[in-house]
């Protein structure tokens, strides 16, 4: 037998590598094809990016859902996903979002770090994703879970590696509750800054507001309050009508503005912002304009309750939320014990908390949830709550210290030698190696990231 000319070396190395790509094409009209074959998939749009990440395709998937996954033959309604697409041999990252989803293109911290494809999912009853009518007796997270499970599964007719989900704060909580009932969907879980509550007015907050920062911050926090309060009357005439406040009125939501801003003040901020909380002598406009900065009276303004309806529906029923400090502004208070979630939207709609959830779910991940990193702001508040993990599980738990250590805390501003672990041990649980584990810390080093963090929206929990 004569030996292959080079060329014919070439060519025969071509055939061989042509014989063993996958059966599916990265070109974008075939895989646009194949996504509308997958079930439940209803529409697939590409979408072009002045900056996507480099070498990546765009789609938006409106995928069909029963309303209730025990009656699949019942109503359906059309859910929101996006899928930035890399390569269909690579890892997926599975964002599930507590809230809506951009219908931007977006590139997550895992994401950059695996060179991933990513999937995001809009939660069910958020913008485009909520059923006509809306039964909420069908918003409850064993439904979410299962609409992540439906999607997941179809989409791996298609990205059959491994599967890792994330999420930032109500996300996280998504996440954590998904493979609380399919364990197996994904390979790991990397939840950030995700809580647990223990009731709609869980106390625990109100001991970790006590003691995180600087006492003499704390005190200046605490004189701003009863400062406001004080001088409401000089307020209320400067927040805009033009908002709308048919909901809780002016009155009730610079109140209720006013209670929550040490929280906020922490969760979003850190010391730094200590010097600038204005001294009680400040005048009405300086203390507004301090409230708005932190929290904003116009969150509490009709068309951000109306978004967050759902959430309010969520944690009125299952998740939760923080008890807020009244001790010392009690004799102030128009609307004591008011501000909880059974009290916001959507009104007039039967909301009975279910006090065994959150401890049903809290118990399998310390005894059962396995290849999870939980990633926790040390003086966030919602770092009172934490989900605990043991190692044996090969689940681990990290908290970020320093200014860095509110409500944005991610993967990034862990130590090097932390992060490297995670990525390494990401490394092993999805058996592929991780392109940028040795990548610079960007986010906290000034330059501009290379992932979509979280804003302030998606962070949000209240």
């Amino acid at each position: 037998m004569k030996p292959l000319s080079a060329v014919r070396r070439i060519l025969f190395a071509c055939l061989v590598f042509l014989v063993a790509l996958p059966a599916f094409a990265t070109d974008p009209v075939t895989l646009r094809d194949q996504l509308l074959a997958l079930p439940g998939v209803t529409s697939v749009t590409q979408v072009t990016s002045p900056a996507p990440p480099a070498g990546t395709y765009f789609f938006r998937i409106s995928f069909t859902q029963p309303v209730d996954h025990n009656n699949p033959a019942g109503p359906t309604f059309q859910q929101r996903v996006t899928l930035l697409h890399r390569d269909e041999a690579k890892p997926t990252v599975l964002i599930t979002d507590g809230y809506s989803t951009s219908n931007n293109p977006t590139q997550g911290e895992l994401t950059y770090y695996l060179q991933s494809n990513q999937v995001r999912v809009e939660h069910r009853f958020f913008v485009s994703s909520t059923p006509n009518p809306a039964d909420w007796s069908k918003l409850d997270i064993w439904q979410s879970a299962s609409d992540l499970h439906a999607i997941t599964q179809s989409l791996k007719g298609i990205y059959t590696a491994g599967w890792v989900s994330t999420g930032a704060s109500k996300s996280g909580m998504t996440s954590t509750y998904y493979r609380y009932y399919f364990p197996n969907d994904v390979v790991a879980t990397v939840p950030y800054v995700a809580p647990s509550s223990h009731g709609t007015s869980d106390p625990r907050y109100v001991t970790f507001l006590g003691n995180v920062g600087p006492a003499d911050c704390r005190l200046a926090l605490r004189n701003f309050q009863k400062a406001a309060l004080q001088k409401r009357e000089a307020i209320l005439p400067l927040i805009p009508d033009s908002d709308g406040y048919t909901v809780l009125g002016k009155d009730r939501a610079l109140e209720f503005a006013v209670l929550e801003l040490p929280f906020a003040f922490w969760q979003y901020g850190d010391q730094t912002l200590c010097p600038y909380v204005p001294a009680p002598t400040a005048t009405a406009q300086e203390l507004l304009d301090f409230i708005d900065w932190i929290v904003g009276v116009a969150f509490y303004a009709d068309p951000t309750l109306d978004f967050y309806k759902a959430y309010f529906y969520q944690s009125a029923t299952q998740l939760g939320g923080p008890k807020y400090d009244e001790r010392n502004l009690r004799a102030l208070l128009r609307y004591p014990g008011q501000d909880i979630p059974e009290n916001y939207p959507p009104l007039g709609v039967p909301k009975t908390f279910d006090a065994s959830m959150m401890t049903k779910v809290e118990q399998w991940v310390r005894s059962k949830g396995k290849r999870f990193v939980f990633i926790y702001g040390a003086n966030d508040p919602w770092s009172t709550g934490p989900f605990d993990v043991k190692p044996a599980n090969d689940s681990y738990r990290y908290f970020v210290y320093g200014d860095p250590g509110n409500h944005g805390a991610n993967l990034t501003k862990l130590s090097q030698a932390e992060r490297d672990f995670v990525l390494a041990k990401l490394n092993t649980w999805l058996g592929v190696p991780v392109p940028l584990q040795n990548a610079a810390r960007a986010a906290t080093l000034g330059k501009t990231p290379q992932f979509d963090e979280p804003t302030r929206a998606e962070l949000f929990l209240r």
